[in-house]
């Protein structure tokens, strides 16, 4: 019997780019037509070799890009991780808007009391970043006393979209005004969608409106695969950049509005980190109201970005695996993460009839009263009985490297840029201790530190006199140990060089 291993050529499987492709015809045409040995780029058959060589590369590509965007762990496109992330039943945050109060004053001469309507624009200094100052907008009404008189009322950053008023409840002692923007009509179509015009819209803020003569306000649901086919509901997607869209049933799951029906949004444009501002940085009535000023603002806080992608790559896998119950330790950190807005979570407990849960909001924020309550209650309902389910925000630990008096001391080479070579050193240790690489009751041991140092291009030696937490006694460079309520971020950095250019 012939020996077929001895004459069958043997494939490279991993070989599917364009050279690949065409040296394996190249190799199969010498082996099928040994008369054919012209190999010139003028030559028709080369000609062809490199078009079918140019076509595999290209199928190979789309092939490698299909088979990675499959996977959690290896998709790249945001759509795609929010679609595993919508299989696995996790819901990633959306942004949230800052929040904090503005107290006003009325002038001396201002004889009667000033009344500030609700949706009153305040807005910061210009923002060069933003191109724009920063609006915050009343969330109720309030009188501002005259003759020097004070108020003070709760701001939430952002503006309410819209371009029209919608009447509801019209010719009734409910009818309200509500500003609106005309998203268009239904066509009576199976799950179809309409895009928000304004961005970036808060996914939480949205209000659908369907009618004309009788306008009914449909709901938000997390999935219309628990919808019935009479239910008036609608699911809320958003991009990175916060542009929403809304999407209506097919009438099994979930009802579809009539045809030629007009369909109305009210929502608020805003959110984000850029809302998280500094005590006084309010300063200005938008429109200006006679016989009244800002006296000051508080702190704005609660703001946050969408959920990044690598937070919901992290998160989504773990609110799976605890399959909606909370028996150990580890399903209620995962339950946690659960909840929009917790970006990580430590459960703590030395019996299991009472459990202390830490978190935290993304880029190590600290959540609001609201977030830890809402992740209590979730977590409170998944439990088992008779256990006591306690939500704190995690604490924030920082991290001194050295010190005003007695910074770290980097040898350089003598052919290397000092001032290169320490900022190269700061990046590298705020990196280190970064929200994307901290996490609960992280060790972070000296040696970590010095060798992250001495890594660094142009470091000939290191010296480290201080290295300690922030809250602890400022002498010597020890190991920075962290409780299982706590995270290490970056604290004071103080680095200086020795030689270099």
């Amino acid at each position: 019997m012939a020996d077929l291993t001895s004459s069958s050529p043997a494939i490279d499987y991993t070989s599917r780019d364009f050279d690949g492709f065409r040296q394996a015809m190249l190799d199969h045409a010498a082996r099928v037509y040994p008369e054919w040995s012209g190999r010139n780029t003028a030559d028709f058959g080369v000609l062809l070799v490199n078009l079918f060589a140019y076509m595999g590369d290209i199928l190979s590509y789309y092939g490698d890009a299909a088979a990675r965007e499959s996977f959690l762990e290896t998709a790249t496109q945001r759509s795609s991780v929010l679609a595993h992330a919508a299989l696995l039943g996790y819901r990633p945050a959306a942004a949230a808007p800052a929040v904090g109060t503005v107290t006003f004053v009325t002038d001396t001469t201002q004889t009667t009391d000033v009344i500030i309507p609700t949706g009153t624009q305040v807005t910061t200094e210009f923002i060069e970043s933003l191109d724009a100052p920063l609006t915050f907008e009343t969330d109720q009404a309030v009188t501002v006393p005259a003759r020097g008189g004070t108020a003070s009322v709760s701001v939430t950053e952002g503006v309410i979209a819209g371009a029209q008023l919608l009447t509801l409840n019209a010719n009734s002692a409910s009818e309200t005004l509500v500003l609106v923007d005309s998203l268009g009509t239904s066509d009576g179509v199976a799950g179809q969608t309409f895009t928000l015009p304004s961005t970036p819209a808060l996914v939480d803020s949205v209000r659908v409106f369907v009618g004309s003569d009788a306008i009914i306000e449909w709901h938000a649901t997390d999935d219309l695969l628990t919808a019935a086919a009479t239910d008036q509901v609608f699911t809320l997607t958003s991009t990175d950049t916060g542009t929403v869209t809304l999407t209506f049933g097919d009438g099994t799951l979930g009802a579809i509005p009539d045809r030629d029906v007009p369909v109305y949004a009210a929502y608020r444009v805003g959110g984000g980190n850029r809302g998280n501002i500094d005590a006084n940085q309010v300063i200005d009535i938008s429109l200006g109201i006679a016989g009244v000023y800002i006296a000051s603002s508080s702190a704005m806080t609660g703001g946050r970005d969408v959920e990044s992608t690598e937070s919901i790559r992290t998160n989504a896998p773990k609110v799976h695996r605890a399959q909606d119950r909370a028996v150990s330790l580890r399903d209620c950190e995962d339950l946690a993460l659960a909840v929009p807005g917790n970006a990580k979570a430590r459960a703590i407990g030395a019996h299991y009839s009472a459990i202390t849960i830490a978190t935290v909001g993304a880029d190590n924020s600290v959540p609001s009263g609201d977030q830890l309550s809402a992740t209590a209650r979730y977590v409170q309902d998944r439990t088992l009985t008779g256990v006591y389910i306690d939500v704190v925000p995690g604490t924030l630990v920082g991290v001194n490297v050295g010190s005003a008096a007695s910074p770290v001391v980097l040898g350089v080479y003598s052919n290397f840029r000092a001032s290169e070579v320490v900022l190269a050193a700061q990046k590298g240790l705020q990196d280190l201790l970064s929200s994307q690489r901290s996490s609960f009751g992280q060790r972070i041991p000296a040696s970590k530190i010095y060798a992250l140092l001495d890594a660094i291009p142009g470091v000939e030696y290191v010296a480290i006199p201080l290295l300690a937490r922030a809250d602890g006694q400022q002498t010597g460079a020890q190991d920075i140990i962290c409780r299982d309520w706590e995270i290490p971020v970056a604290g004071q950095i103080f680095i200086t060089s020795d030689g270099g250019q």
